[in-house]
């Protein structure tokens, strides 16, 4: 009889990391390109390259840290707003 049916339902109330996917996605990035920097130091490439590349990843790594602060932020302005209801 389906009218005795129980169903548990589980609500999950914290924050999805809504920034996740973009950390990953510029993670891979830079691993990618401190492997081909990898490669070209191994080769002896030429110096502009590398500098280039170095200049990327440092990039690269700035950005994933502003984005970690920002998913930081996201998640306590979510805290708050459930704390508050």
């Amino acid at each position: 009889m389906m009218g005795n049916m129980k169903y548990n339902v589980d609500i999950d109330l914290k924050p999805r990391p809504v920034l996740q996917e973009l950390i990953e996605d510029l993670t891979n990035k830079m691993l990618a390109q401190k492997a081909v920097l990898a490669d070209l130091e191994h080769m002896n490439a030429g110096s502009s390259l590398v500098r280039g590349l170095q200049a990327d990843i440092k990039l690269l790594d700035q950005v994933i840290e502003r984005c970690y602060a920002q998913q930081e932020l996201i998640d306590m302005r979510a805290e708050q707003i459930i704390g508050l209801n």
